[in-house]
């Protein structure tokens, strides 16, 4: 009997390790709509795990806190703790959690994510009321049933990839600090320095309350959104419109689950799901640049002042005597005024650089072409995922000698 001619189906298992490396890029709507709410529970499990742990251990550090103390460096101390619990130990439990579950056979997985949610439902609950943390057993557990379905929703229509996505692409912007305090703080310093110096500018800020200032840095905010969406939207388009060489989308795929896949000349159109989740992805991590860049700019203000002005200085500044500074509730030991200027100023930075990294070379090159690198590998891996799966799943079976192959 002759060969067999047609393409190989490839395997689930491979399918899925393929649709978890888009989740993890923050690509879930690129998987298949119909396989995007299977193993939503195991996929949820590691969020379940950072809410078990962070919600009694929220509860038992405020209730050590003396709110009485609200103000003092005892409750600015325990408050950050608090974040600091908070953004550690969940966290990190949740991460070990991802990684033992994939290592267990499907079986394993659901049971242990359906014990989390009864954990989360039932367990807690019971925790606080024996605790004396909380007393309204029932009502918290209807509260945080809510909460599991909600996050299940969330994860079952992709919402949870993007959100987890966003969180470690935060993390992972630490490693641009570096990067941006030495190639873009020093020339962005020069611009507001002057400005720093400008006893009018102490004058308007001081006189702002938080409110107030938080409104301004929120409508600069709004405007380098603004900016930064036009901007990716024709990016985009010019990204798609383009038509990489063989060789170069072979090169994009490499150490991707796709490097042995089918190469096509041209991309597929995209779908809106897909031009917004890609979108999605653009804009915040370059959100996350742009606000650590403000607040690298914040913290240099904050010291350079503390380290050169005097409080009679920034008296003759303000106009009039300022009190002492705190953000967030938390006090700090500088001056009110300082911390007024400084917060504007880091924002006015923020909407500067994000300004210069579309227009200047340097910062483009810099702060920008690598992300659109990662949007080309992920388009090509989306191309090569279509013609993988779907289009085989679309293909009639293959046929010898006028019979179906099983």
């Amino acid at each position: 009997m002759g060969a067999v001619r047609g393409r190989r189906r490839p395997s689930d298992h491979e399918r899925s390790a393929a649709e978890a490396w888009f989740r993890r890029r923050g690509l879930p709507f690129v998987v298949e709509r119909s396989r995007r709410k299977r193993a939503v529970l195991r996929r949820s499990a590691p969020a379940q795990v950072y809410l078990l742990l962070l919600e009694p251990l929220g509860a038992y550090l405020l209730h050590r806190l003396n709110v009485s103390d609200e103000g003092s460096t005892g409750y600015a101390v325990g408050v950050l703790a608090l974040l600091l619990a908070a953004a550690t130990v969940p966290a990190v439990a949740g991460w070990l959690m991802a990684r033992w579950l994939d290592t267990k056979p499907e079986r394993t997985q659901r049971i242990t994510a359906v014990v989390l949610v009864a954990l989360w439902v039932f367990g807690v609950p019971l925790l606080e009321k024996v605790t004396g943390l909380e007393n309204a057993y029932w009502a918290f557990v209807g509260q945080n049933a809510a909460i599991a379905i909600g996050l299940n929703l969330l994860v079952r229509i992709g919402i949870g990839s993007i959100l987890v996505w966003a969180a470690r692409s935060a993390l992972d912007q630490v490693k641009t600090i570096g990067s941006l305090a030495s190639r873009a703080l020093p020339l962005m310093l020069l611009v507001v320095l002057f400005s720093f110096f400008t006893a009018e500018l102490w004058q308007a800020v001081e006189r702002l309350s938080r409110f107030q200032l938080w409104m301004a840095l929120l409508f600069l905010g709004a405007v380098g959104a603004a900016f930064l969406a036009g901007m990716l939207v024709d990016e985009m388009r010019e990204l798609r419109s383009g038509h990489r060489p063989l060789r170069d989308r072979s090169a994009l795929l490499r150490g991707t689950p796709f490097e042995n896949a089918k190469i096509t000349e041209r991309s597929q159109e995209l779908r809106i799901s897909e031009r917004l989740n890609v979108l999605l992805v653009l804009f915040f991590t370059e959100a996350v640049q742009i606000v650590a860049f403000a607040v690298l700019v914040f913290l240099f203000f904050i010291i350079f002042g503390a380290l050169i002005l005097q409080p009679e200085v920034i008296t003759l500044y303000a106009g009039r005597e300022s009190g002492p500074g705190s953000l967030f509730g938390v006090p700090l030991p500088v001056k009110s005024a300082l911390v007024q200027v400084s917060l504007f100023l880091g924002g006015f930075s923020g909407l500067y650089f994000a300004a210069s990294t579309a227009t200047d070379t340097r910062y483009r090159q810099a702060f920008f072409e690598p992300l659109l690198d990662e949007v080309a590998k992920s388009l090509a891996a989306r191309d090569a995922y279509l013609v993988r799966w779907v289009d085989v799943e679309s293909t009639p079976p293959t046929t010898l000698e006028g019979h179906d192959i099983p």
